[in-house]
């Protein structure tokens, strides 16, 4: 069960060879989150990073009262030879929101990608309704990975169905070490079970965090224990994120712009795509233009 959100896990990889974006936007990130956490205790945030990575995000990344900002390298969690290191950077990302948490005790816990900004006032208790989170949910129709995380947990497929959506979204410590366990096979641990689960599909997109997490969940019939249902999140009054104030590209931004400031969002959270390539203070101007 729920009984506050007070934490929140940002997996960061600096890609590029000045690094500066990444870091500008996860500089950005932390930014919204002190503008409109409201809560009388500061919100935690842990940044997960390559070892290459990590002194330089202690370095830099901006500092506010509110905000609990600590960096830990990845190999804090996965020894030298962990299979860890043999999956790729998009999901090494998806790994560590299951298994920090988890290995942690979290309880219930932000996901968050440098690409998303805070822009409406929440508090530790604004997305927990009778003890259940109000996640974001998506019809597992819309997507391949479900059908492909269901062969990986071993639940019957429901293209009917509906299940956790992608990054920002509300995870519960407790369901992801149940996930992690699920993964546990007879002779490979969970790594080892979701790497050869990955060399199964090398052409398609063997699973993701939401997917196991939320496959896991129904076999073990715990996923309603934790979550509210998914019609009841979609017609909250309290939405953990907004599609139509996202930034996907160049015209988005154009349009989006023109609002006047203090535009409801529609959600607390929203998603400024990097691969827009838009100048990184014009992203701040728009994230920081909304008044809730």
């Amino acid at each position: 069960m729920f009984s506050e959100i007070r934490q929140g896990i940002l997996p960061l990889a600096l890609r590029n060879i000045t690094r500066r974006g990444d870091l500008e936007r996860a500089g950005l990130l932390i930014e919204s989150l002190a503008k409109h956490w409201k809560d009388r205790k500061p919100f935690e945030l842990l940044i997960i990073a390559p070892s290459s990575d990590a002194s330089l995000l202690r370095q830099s990344l901006p500092r506010f009262p509110n905000i609990d900002v600590s960096v830990r390298p990845e190999r804090d969690f996965f020894p030298a030879f962990s299979p860890f290191y043999l999956l790729t950077g998009w999901y090494r990302q998806q790994v560590l929101k299951l298994h920090v948490p988890a290995l942690l005790k979290f309880g219930g816990y932000l996901t968050l990608d440098s690409d998303v900004c805070c822009v409406g006032d929440f508090d530790s208790r604004t997305f927990i309704e009778h003890d259940r989170a109000l996640s974001r949910w998506e019809p597992k129709r819309h997507h391949g990975w479900w059908q492909q995380a269901a062969k990986v947990i071993g639940v019957p497929y429901d293209p009917k169905a509906h299940g956790l959506s992608v990054t920002p979204n509300i995870l519960h410590s407790d369901l992801a070490a149940q996930t992690m366990e699920r993964l546990r096979g007879t002779f490979l641990d969970p790594l080892w079970s979701l790497v050869w689960g990955r060399l199964r599909s090398p052409f398609a997109t063997a699973w993701t965090e939401y997917s196991l997490y939320t496959s896991a969940a129904e076999i073990n019939g715990t996923l309603f224990d934790y979550h509210a249902e998914w019609d009841t999140c979609y017609v909250s009054d309290v939405q953990l994120f907004s599609e139509k104030s996202c930034v996907w590209g160049a015209d988005d931004f154009e349009r989006l712009v023109k609002l006047p400031n203090g535009t409801d969002p529609g959600g607390k959270f929203i998603i400024v795509q990097s691969h827009a390539r838009i100048p990184l203070d014009q992203v701040r101007d728009y994230c920081l233009s909304f008044a809730h």
